[in-house]
């Protein structure tokens, strides 16, 4: 029996075709849900954090975060473990992660016109037309988001299946009836090379995950029985790469020969950052002088900083609201919406996001004011870049007890 994999459009009755074809072949179905909540237990990340990796968008901080790879990499690894089970049918965006040597995977889209999906719709929302047509491109760009991603193309593209069904052709039965006779062909049952191409992807994937824990986004691939490490960029530091390697290999498998190479982006440098970096990764700078903030955002890079810069008010709160930085730099001569009314709307929203507040000079009133509503520290401009990475860290280093105390607060109430 072939391992399946369905690919559903949103609302092309894809859990009726799902519920015939357990009913008649008994497989065993894995959901992307439960995949996440393992992933999640295993690798101690939280599960809104692969909720935004899969289906939401690229975070402007995560060029130095890597949050997206790593929580794909640990997704992918308790993924590819359950390709080592038979009977499997898994639903959901983890298909495209499947290396094409498992030749007994079966891939299915389910897709259909929109006209069609606005009438399934209609049977479980009590929406309007509108909505209802923004609730179906929510969910389509939420797919095309991940197979840009992951395949660089779209997510209709029939190359990337086995079978693509459209439903507004095919009942649930004669759906169903097309996989099950696609999954009793010789082609698409295992065989040795396939099921030990599975046993590599889950090696593979494990070592991928367990590097990104380390701060090392890396493509790992078996290519005649030697282990290729592939590294998406020109890697400084590569011998602490190499002893990262060496520890993980040692725990997971031995006597496997392997190299590591550079990836296809081998002139873009990139530094090795520690996961657990005591420097966050998310520093948002917001200030109208856009040469003074690109400089200072410049600095606190070769810090080890992330950062990212918006130059008014508004952009600020949005980008706050979307991608949630670790500390907040902001100016307080902004124009429209000024620093102390940016201040205030992120207290009421966030009031444990540390903001640090710059002052241009002779403006002893306000600094007070910002300092009665919570803001972490007021510095003057031109500011020492030594006294504001200290201010930084030390920011960070608070708002990180602050997460673990509140985090053990709220495990002893679920224990009472």
């Amino acid at each position: 029996m072939p391992t399946i994999t369905v690919f559903s459009a949103p609302y092309c009755r894809e859990e009726e075709v799902v519920s015939s074809l357990v009913n008649d072949m008994r497989l065993n179905i894995v959901r992307d849900r439960q995949i996440i909540a393992q992933a999640s237990e295993k690798y101690e990340i939280a599960e809104d954090k692969f909720y935004k990796a899969l289906f939401g968008k690229t975070s402007v901080f995560n060029k130095f975060t890597k949050e997206k790879q790593r929580c794909i990499a640990c997704y992918k690894s308790v993924l590819a473990a359950h390709f080592l089970k038979h009977d499997l049918l898994l639903i959901g965006f983890g298909g495209f992660l499947i290396p094409k040597g498992l030749t007994h995977v079966l891939k299915v889209c389910l897709t259909a016109d929109l006209s069609y999906r606005l009438e399934i719709a209609a049977q479980q929302h009590h929406l309007n037309a509108n909505d209802l047509n923004k609730l179906i491109s929510q969910e389509d760009e939420s797919r095309y988001r991940w197979t840009e991603y992951v395949v660089h193309q779209g997510p209709w593209e029939s190359s990337l299946y086995d079978i693509l069904i459209s439903m507004d052709k095919s009942s649930v039965d004669e759906a169903a009836s097309i996989i099950r006779s696609y999954a009793k062909r010789a082609v698409t049952l295992p065989n040795k090379e396939s099921l030990l191409a599975a046993e590599n992807f889950a090696l593979t994937a494990d070592i991928e995950a367990e590097l990104s824990l380390r701060g090392w986004i890396v493509r790992a691939k078996f290519i005649q029985d030697k282990l290729v490490i592939r590294l998406e960029k020109n890697i400084m530091r590569t011998e602490k790469l190499e002893g990262d390697l060496k520890s993980i290999m040692e725990n997971l498998v031995e006597d496997v020969e392997y190299e590591i190479q550079a990836g296809p982006d081998m002139f873009e440098t990139d530094v090795y950052r520690p996961f657990d970096s005591e420097t966050p990764s998310k520093v948002l700078l917001v200030d109208d002088e856009k040469r003074y903030a690109q400089k200072l955002s410049d600095r606190l890079r070769m810090r080890e900083m992330g950062t990212a810069v918006v130059y008014n008010g508004e952009e600020a709160l949005e980008l706050i609201e979307e991608d949630e930085p670790e500390v907040v730099i902001l100016d307080l001569m902004l124009p429209e919406i000024d620093g102390i009314q940016v201040l205030s709307l992120i207290k009421r929203s966030h009031a444990n996001l540390p903001v640090i507040i710059l002052s241009g000079g002779g403006q002893e009133k306000e600094l007070r004011q910002c300092a009665q509503m919570g803001a972490f520290a007021c510095l003057q401009k031109p500011v020492d870049i030594k006294k504001l990475t200290e201010t930084i860290r030390r920011a960070y280093s608070e708002k990180q007890t602050a997460s673990l105390t509140g985090k053990e607060q709220g495990q002893r109430e679920e224990q009472l």
